[in-house]
């Protein structure tokens, strides 16, 4: 993680050099890089949130009772379906009650709702797909919340870096995250733990999230940095 977050930041941080020069402050830079670093603390809540949890709900499913051939696809098609409406809702949300709450109540929506998709259902029935219909429109949510709020954060000159480093550096740091699945999944395994146990505990990740978008400014109603 150390080496691919330096291989990250090294052509990053000279960017931002070079724009201090430019402009003739040190706070430039300083202040782009920390929000940089946030952004993608916060796009890594949500990709590791849906990676380790919703995105494994299709395979999962098949071993549900009830479960039919065709569990993983129907699984996926109403988690999709969800998705879309949640991305949509979740713009219009952060506008608004305002960026931080907005995201606060996506996590908070998160937390509650994986543990009732693995924990709380029992069969593969109407109310299981819609349950994952849900978890899908809520899990999914913070894809329409980040596009919204990353390039708010930065100037012009580097909104377009900006945003894609959180976007893609939050990647990185959410598959380093679901790669500990199997990990996890041993560790828990003497204790009799099953994997939607596991998949439950893993949504712990967006207790994180809802302490971090504290640390970040709210933008709702301000113009775009110049």
């Amino acid at each position: 993680l150390g080496v691919v977050t330096a291989g990250y930041l090294y052509p990053v941080v000279l960017y931002l050099r070079r724009a201090e020069q430019a402009e003739g402050s040190e706070a430039v830079g300083q202040g782009t890089l920390r929000r940089m670093l946030l952004a993608a603390a916060l796009s890594g809540v949500a990709l590791l949130g849906t990676w380790g949890t919703i995105q494994q709900a299709p395979h999962w499913s098949g071993s549900l009772p009830g479960a039919p051939d065709t569990a993983s696809s129907q699984v996926q098609i109403w988690a999709s379906l969800g998705a879309i409406l949640g991305t949509i809702l979740a713009a219009l949300l952060a506008d608004v009650v305002g960026r931080r709450i907005a995201y606060t109540l996506l996590c908070a929506g998160s937390l509650a709702i994986v543990p009732t998709l693995f924990l709380g259902t029992s069969r593969f029935d109407g109310a299981f797909l819609l349950v994952v219909f849900l978890a899908g429109a809520i899990t999914a949510s913070f894809y329409g919340w980040l596009p919204l709020y990353l390039p708010e954060l930065f100037r012009t000159r580097v909104r377009a870096t900006g945003q894609g480093f959180g976007f893609n550096f939050g990647r990185i740091l959410a598959a380093i995250g679901v790669l500990q699945l199997g990990p996890l999944k041993a560790l828990f395994s003497p204790l009799g733990w099953q994997d939607a146990q596991v998949y439950s505990v893993l949504a712990c990740i967006y207790i994180l999230g809802m302490l971090l978008i504290w640390l970040a400014p709210e933008t709702r109603g301000q113009p775009l940095p110049a």
